[in-house]
Order: C-alpha cells, then structure tokens, then sequence
C-alpha cells in the first residue's frame, strides 16, 4: 500500500547507526557519497542506534542543518561525502544544497538549502 506524507520529515528506520545532521537513505543508512547508487531521501534530525525509528527531514521542506566535513562559504554548492556530513568537493559526490551559512571547519553546523 503506498503513502503520502505531507510533513516536512519522514519516518525511516535506521539499519546501522547513524549520526545527527548526516544525508540518509530511504533504507536507512547513511548515504555514502562514493556510491554509485545515489539515493538520498533526507537528513537525519538527531542520533539514532541501528533499528530505531529516525525522524529524516525531506529536500524541499525548508532549510535543514548539515554537518560539515571542511570549511564551507556561505552560498556555496555543497555535496555529501562518505560519511553523510557536507563539504564543496564534487568530484565523486552528488550536490544536495547551497550553504546558507558558513562552516569553519570539519564538524561544523551549518543551515543548507536542499534541492
């Protein structure tokens, strides 16, 4: 039976922990920038342990806070990487948003536009 969720998050279980702010998958998993399969459904709002049900904001609900993997300028195109966090490298990545805010660093929070 399908569904339709007309709130700004989905509720996905994870099937391996994953961290707060990071990019998951519909299968709940953190999304892995290097995979070939780019599948991203949203960004995971808080800690979650593998088979707990994870409250993940959906692209085009508004802005969504990320974690940064570098330093990142406001405005720019960002990607996620391996680990589901947000820099400016594209190679290898898929773009998920445009900085709103600036990072000064690896683990940074910033405020990303989604597409």
């Amino acid at each position: 039976m399908s569904t339709q969720t007309d709130v700004p998050n989905l509720a996905i279980v994870a099937t391996a922990a994953v961290g707060r702010y990071t990019v998951v998958t519909a299968a709940g998993a953190v999304q892995n920038g290097a995979s070939v399969t780019r599948t991203h459904v949203g960004i995971a709002q808080q800690d979650y342990a593998s088979g707990e049900v994870m409250q993940v904001r959906m692209p085009h609900a508004g802005s969504a806070k990320v974690v940064a993997n570098a330093a990142i300028a406001v405005n720019a195109l960002v990607y996620y990487d391996a680990n589901g966090r947000v820099g400016t490298t594209a190679a290898s990545n898929t773009a998920v948003g445009i900085a709103l805010t600036a990072a000064s660093g690896a683990g940074s929070i910033i405020e990303m536009l989604p597409f």
